[in-house]
């Protein structure tokens, strides 16, 4: 019993240092005007769009690959970006009434959480 409740105080340690260090390296909100903070802001897991980036003029077809709770307990997004070339992806988590960029834990993986 007591060696549980010892497991549980260290993570509890954990996730408030691991929550405290990644405030820090958050970068300015994403704007809403992008496409892809749009699309990620309001589609469901599996949705897919086809869009024209801004600052490439490029058409990409986007794929929300997942949807899930952080362990920060934001709300994150994952968005795969599709050219005819190939693909690469964004993460996108809410902060406030707004969303930042995230950077993945786990790249390559089965799209479930």
């Amino acid at each position: 019993m007591a060696g549980l409740l010892g497991a549980a105080l260290l993570l509890a340690g954990c996730a408030e240092t691991g929550q405290t260090a990644t405030q820090g390296a958050e970068g300015p909100p994403a704007p809403i005007s992008d496409p892809v903070v749009a699309f990620a802001a309001s589609a469901g897991p599996g949705a897919e769009e086809t869009v024209t980036l801004p600052s490439t003029g490029q058409t990409v077809r986007l794929r929300l690959v997942r949807a899930y709770a952080a362990a920060s307990g934001r709300e994150c997004r994952e968005v795969q970006m599709g050219t005819g070339t190939g693909s690469a992806s964004r993460l996108l988590c809410s902060a406030g009434t707004g969303w930042r960029e995230a950077r993945p834990l786990i790249r390559g993986g089965t799209g479930t959480p």
